[in-house]
C-alpha cells in the first residue's frame, strides 16, 4: 500500500546492528503490514492481539502506535507479543528445571522491556524467531551455569547427599581451626559470606570448591581466563576474612 506519491506507508527499518548489517523485513511481511495499516486502528490491534497476523506485523504495530493515554486494546497486543516470546522460549529451555525456566523467562522479559523502551526491536521485525533465540540462548547458558554451580543458601548439603548437613559444617570448622564451633553459627557465617558475593564469584567459589576443578577448567566452563577465577576465588576469600574480622 502506497501514499498518494507512490510511497510505502510502511515505516522502514533503519536500525544498523552490530556488525553493520542493516535489517530488512522479508517482502511477505512489508506487504501483510500494508494490508495491516489499510483496516482501521482498532481492527488491525484486534487481529493483531489475536494471533491472525505474522509476529512480525504485531511487533510493528507495538512500536508505531503506542498511545499516550491507557489503551485496553493496545495492552492486549503487548500481551500477546510476550505470549508469543515465551512459547518461543518454552522450546529452547526444556531441558532446565522449572525454577530456572522461569527465571530465564525473567531474565528475557527484562531485556524486552527495555528494548521496547528504546525502540529498538529491529531483529524482532526481520525474523521473530531470530530475536527471541538470540534472547533466550543467552538466557539459557547463564542458567546452564547457575544449574551446575549454584548453592543453596538454606542447606549445605543437597538431599541426596551421602554426607550431612552437620557432617560439611565440622569439616569446614575443622579446616578453619574451629572444630565444636556450634553448626547454626557456622551456616550463619557461611549464608552471610554467600549473600556479599556477586554472581561471578558464587559461580568460580562453585566450580572451584564444589566441584573441585582446577583453575584452568573452571576458567572454560566460565569463557573467561584462569588469571580472573583465581581473581575471584581471592577476592572471595577477603571477603571471607572481612566478615569474620
Amino acid at each position: 500500500m502506497a501514499d498518494e506519491r507512490g510511497n510505502s506507508i510502511v515505516q522502514p527499518l533503519a536500525k544498523v546492528s552490530k556488525k553493520q548489517k542493516v535489517y530488512k523485513r522479508p517482502p511477505a511481511v512489508e506487504e501483510e503490514i500494508a494490508a495491516t495499516l489499510a483496516l482501521p486502528l482498532y481492527d488491525a490491534f484486534r487481529l493483531a492481539a489475536l494471533g491472525r497476523t505474522r509476529p512480525q506485523t504485531l511487533v510493528y504495530l507495538i512500536r508505531n502506535f503506542r498511545p499516550n493515554r491507557p489503551s485496553p486494546q493496545y495492552d492486549a497486543m503487548v500481551v500477546a507479543f510476550f505470549s508469543r516470546l515465551e512459547r518461543s522460549g518454552d522450546r529452547i529451555l526444556r531441558d532446565l528445571p522449572e525454577n530456572f525456566r522461569e527465571r530465564a523467562h525473567t531474565i528475557v522479559q527484562s531485556k524486552v522491556f527495555e528494548l521496547i523502551h528504546e525502540n529498538d526491536l529491529d531483529i524482532f521485525e526481520c525474523s521473530f524467531k531470530l530475536g527471541a533465540e538470540r534472547l533466550y540462548l543467552t538466557a539459557r547458558s547463564k542458567m546452564k551455569l547457575r544449574v551446575a554451580t549454584e548453592i543453596s543458601r538454606e542447606d549445605l548439603a543437597p538431599p541426596d547427599a551421602e554426607v550431612s548437613t552437620e557432617e560439611i559444617a565440622d569439616a569446614l570448622a575443622a579446616r578453619a581451626g574451629r572444630a565444636g564451633t556450634p553448626l547454626a553459627e557456622i551456616k550463619a557465617e557461611l549464608q552471610s559470606i554467600y549473600a556479599l558475593l556477586t554472581d561471578e564469584e558464587r559461580i568460580a567459589v562453585g566450580h572451584i570448591h564444589v566441584m573441585g576443578l582446577t583453575y584452568a577448567e573452571a576458567a572454560a566452563a566460565m569463557g573467561c581466563s584462569d588469571t580472573k577465577v583465581k581473581y575471584l576465588i581471592k577476592r572471595t576469600r577477603d571477603k571471607a576474612r572481612e566478615t569474620r574480622a
